[in-house]
C-alpha cells in the first residue's frame, strides 16, 4: 500500500480568490464545486451566492470555536465573523452565504492542509446522521487520517465533490456491515460496480467532476488504503436534504440505499 502525492488542496474545484480591499463585495458561485480563498486581510463583509453543498470555505487561520466541536454557527444576524478569535472579539470581517433555497448558517471544520483551513456546509454531513446515527458516522480531514471500522457498523464520509484532496487515510478492520459514502461517484474502469484498487494497492478516489478515467492516475479526491480490503462494490445511491449520497461496501455487502429498502 504506497499513497501518492495528497499534498495539493484544491484540485477539481474551481479556485476563486476573496480579496482583501476592504469592502463590501458580491461573490457568485460557479456551477460544480467552489473553494474559495479567503486572502490574509481586511476583506470586507462580502456576500456569497449561490453557495451550494459543493462550496468551501479556505481561510488562512482558524475560526473561532466556542465550544470545539467543529461546527461554526453563524451569529443571531446570519452572518459568519471570519476573523472572530473570541466570543466578545468577532474581529473586522463578516461573510453571509446565501444559498438557492435558504441562507447557511453552519459550517463543518475540515482541517487545515499548506495553510488553508477548510469549512464546508455541515449539512452534507449531518445528513447522514438520522440514518445511521451520530456516532456511527466518521468523517476526516484534509489530511491523512487513520481510522479502524471495528466494533458494529460504521460509516466512512468522504466528501470529494467538493472537489479537494482530502489526503491519504488508512482504514482498517472494514468489514460486511461498514459503509463508504462519497457525494461524487468513484471511478469504475470495468463498469462492473465493483471498483478494484490500482497496483499501488490504494482507492484513487475522484473528484468533483469525476468519475473520470484520468482519476486513478492522480486521486484528486485523495486516497484510501484498505488493510484488508483490494477492492469496493458500488451499492447504489440515494438523495437527502438535495445532496446526493454514493454508497460502496465490501463483496457481500448487503446494504440497499434505495427508500424501498
Amino acid at each position: 500500500m504506497a499513497f501518492g502525492d495528497n499534498s495539493v488542496l484544491i484540485t477539481t474545484a474551481t479556485q476563486q480568490n476573496v480579496v482583501a480591499n476592504g469592502n463590501s463585495d458580491t461573490y457568485q458561485a460557479a456551477d460544480g464545486a467552489n473553494a474559495f480563498v479567503i486572502a490574509n486581510g481586511n476583506v470586507g463583509n462580502d456576500l456569497f451566492l449561490g453557495w451550494g453543498a459543493n462550496d468551501s470555505i479556505i481561510n488562512n487561520r482558524q475560526i473561532f470555536d466556542g465550544n470545539g466541536d467543529g461546527f461554526i454557527q453563524f451569529g443571531s444576524n446570519g452572518v459568519l465573523d471570519i476573523d472572530r478569535v473570541s466570543r466578545r472579539n468577532a474581529g473586522q470581517d463578516q461573510l453571509q452565504l446565501a444559498g438557492e433555497n435558504a441562507n447557511i448558517t453552519e459550517l463543518r471544520y475540515l482541517g487545515e492542509k499548506n495553510g488553508g483551513y477548510v469549512y464546508a456546509d455541515s449539512a452534507t454531513l449531518k445528513n447522514l446522521w438520522e440514518p445511521f446515527g451520530r456516532t456511527n458516522v466518521i468523517e476526516g480531514t484534509v489530511g491523512d487520517n487513520s481510522f479502524n471500522m471495528a466494533g458494529g457498523a460504521k460509516v466512512l464520509f468522504h466528501d470529494n465533490a467538493l472537489g479537494l484532496n482530502l489526503g491519504g487515510d488508512t482504514i482498517s478492520n472494514f468489514g460486511s456491515d461498514d459503509l463508504l459514502v462519497s457525494t461524487s461517484m468513484i471511478f469504475d474502469s470495468d463498469m462492473n460496480d465493483t471498483v478494484t484498487f490500482g497496483k499501488n494497492g490504494v482507492l484513487d478516489i475522484s473528484g468533483s467532476t469525476g468519475p473520470a478515467a484520468t482519476d486513478p492516475m492522480g486521486g484528486p479526491g485523495g486516497q484510501l488504503g484498505f488493510t484488508d480490503q483490494t477492492s469496493v462494490k458500488y451499492l447504489g445511491s440515494n438523495e437527502i436534504g438535495g445532496v446526493t449520497y454514493y454508497y460502496y461496501g465490501t463483496t457481500d455487502s448487503t446494504f440497499d440505499p434505495t427508500p424501498s429498502a
